[in-house]
C-alpha cells in the first residue's frame, strides 16, 4: 500500500479545499462528499488525503487545531496549508529542499515511485496531488475548479434541411354536364363521292381476206353484245 495518497482527478481535491473553505463538515466521509458532489465513486481517495494532511482522524472527524486554517484569511491560509504538508511531506523536502514546491511532475513521480515502490501510474498520480496542494498553498499557478453540476453541452451534429419532395396528385375534376352538354359535338364529315368512269378498249382484227359481209357481221355482233345489251 503506498504510503503518499493521490487521486486521479485533482479537480475533485481543489473542489472539496473550496467547499470545505466555506464550511469545514465536524465529519469528513464518503456520505459528506457524496452531498457536495464531490469525488463521485473515488470518495475515499480524497479523504485519505485529508487524514494525511492531520485535518481529520482516522474516523473522519475534524482535528479543530489543523481544520482552523480554513477558517483564516487567504494568507493566513496558505501558511497553514504549507506548514501541514511541509509536516507531511517531510522526507521530500528533506531531500529537495525548497525546490520540491517547483519541481517539475517526472522528478516528483520518480521520487515518489522509488519512495513508495509503486508503478508508473500512481507515481504519477502522488506528485499530481502535491503538486496541486503545493498550488492551494501559494506555489505555482492557482489552479480553478469547473462549476458544479454544469453537464456541458455538447455541440449535435448540424442536420441538413431534409428536402421534402411533393407530390402532386391528379385532381379529379367534376364535370358539370351543363357545360359537357353545352359543348357541341363533333359533325359528321361528309366525304365526297366520285363518279366513276369504266372505259372498255376492244380490239378486232379483221381478216385480210374478209369479204363485206363478213365485216357486217362482225360489227352487226359487236354492236348487238357489247353496245347495245
Amino acid at each position: 500500500m503506498a504510503t503518499y495518497p493521490y487521486t486521479s482527478g485533482q479537480g475533485a481535491l481543489v473542489k472539496a479545499f473550496d467547499q470545505f473553505r466555506k464550511v469545514f463538515p465536524p465529519v469528513v466521509d464518503a456520505s459528506t462528499l457524496k452531498r457536495f458532489d464531490i469525488a463521485p465513486a473515488n470518495e475515499s481517495y480524497v479523504i485519505n488525503i485529508f487524514r494525511f494532511l492531520g485535518l481529520i482522524d482516522e474516523d473522519g472527524k475534524k482535528v479543530d487545531s489543523n481544520s482552523d486554517i480554513f477558517f483564516a484569511g487567504e494568507e493566513a491560509f496558505k501558511a497553514g496549508l504549507e506548514a501541514l504538508l511541509t509536516s507531511a511531506y517531510s522526507e521530500l523536502l528533506e531531500e529537495h529542499g525548497d525546490a520540491a514546491w517547483t519541481e517539475s511532475r517526472n522528478v516528483l513521480a520518480t521520487w515518489f515511485r522509488v519512495k513508495d515502490r509503486t508503478s508508473d501510474l500512481i507515481g504519477g498520480r502522488q506528485a499530481s496531488t502535491f503538486i496541486t496542494l503545493a498550488a492551494l498553498a501559494g506555489h505555482g499557478e492557482p489552479l480553478k475548479t469547473a462549476p458544479a453540476n454544469s453537464p456541458s453541452k455538447a455541440k449535435s451534429p448540424s442536420k441538413k434541411p431534409t428536402q421534402t419532395k411533393r407530390v402532386t396528385e391528379p385532381v379529379d375534376t367534376p364535370i358539370d354536364q351543363d357545360t359537357q352538354s353545352s359543348k357541341p359535338s363533333a359533325a359528321p364529315v361528309e366525304v365526297p363521292t366520285e363518279r366513276v368512269g369504266l372505259t372498255v378498249r376492244i380490239e378486232v382484227n379483221l381478216p385480210a381476206t374478209g369479204t363485206a359481209e363478213v365485216y357486217d357481221a362482225i360489227f352487226a355482233s359487236i354492236r348487238k353484245n357489247l353496245i347495245d345489251g
